[in-house]
């Protein structure tokens, strides 16, 4: 389970192969306690020669499902099997 011993939140640790660099990690929400899978990764923009970070959060009902989705889906596939809750960029 995605957990530390005292029973907090891990970070995932998780790299896909599909070049664009990326981890996950689950969070969760600070006002309402939903949990999201984050899914995080650089992709550089080759006409401005600079990364940008991307972000999506992706609903789970649970860290269950979570590790679920951790373990089946690369970077690609979550990205078109789940619609993001909503996602951040930054240059």
């Amino acid at each position: 389970m995605p957990q530390n011993s005292d029973g907090s939140i891990r970070w995932f640790l998780y790299r896909w192969d599909d070049g664009k660099n990326g981890v996950r990690r689950l969070v969760r929400c600070r006002k309402c306690g939903s949990l999201y899978l984050v899914q995080a990764y650089h992709l550089h923009k080759f006409s401005e020669q600079k990364n940008t970070l991307f972000e999506d959060y992706y609903l789970v009902k649970d860290q269950r499902e979570a590790d679920y989705l951790n373990r089946t889906y690369t970077g690609i596939q979550l990205e078109h099997s789940m619609i993001s809750a909503f996602k951040l960029s930054e240059p």
